[in-house]
């Protein structure tokens, strides 16, 4: 994966915002985040999911700076929910929705949510959640369960 022209366009965009070109700063960061969107990764190689991910959200995360710096609360809440859709995209969705432990606005449960958790790309987010057991409260592993 080539990430040296999304590096390019963020940090032209970023220049441009130092200089106070607020249309050369949203160009360049929708251009970035055009092609973090295109840009995919074999789906065997986790550093690679986990840098696709991480330019996708710094993307969208950029966008949405922009707009609420420019007054324009609409649009940053657009981009906050694109980066968040792509980190859930990534969560193991369940089909188990009448567990107890189902969580509706992500479409899974809490042992899923934490189990992507602990593999967090942020090494504090993953060493707060490290110690906490993630099938407790899962239905669907305790039928499985040996009593």
């Amino acid at each position: 994966m080539d990430i040296s022209e999304w590096e390019r366009h963020t940090l032209m965009a970023d220049d441009a915002k130092t200089n106070n070109n607020p249309l050369m700063s949203i160009v360049h960061y929708q251009i970035a985040l055009s092609i973090a969107q295109e840009i995919t990764a074999d789906s065997t190689d986790t550093e690679q999911l986990t840098d696709l991910l991480t330019m996708k959200v710094v993307s969208c995360h950029n966008m949405a700076n922009f707009w609420r710096q420019h007054g324009d609360p609409d649009y940053e809440l657009k981009y906050l929910q694109l980066a968040s859709e792509q980190v859930i995209a990534l969560i193991p969705q369940c089909k188990q929705t009448q567990c107890h432990s189902y969580i509706n606005s992500l479409g899974c449960c809490q042992s899923a949510l934490i189990s992507f958790l602990k593999r967090h790309p942020n090494p504090a987010i993953a060493n707060q959640v490290k110690a906490i057991n993630n099938y407790s409260s899962c239905e669907l592993i305790a039928s499985f369960k040996l009593h």
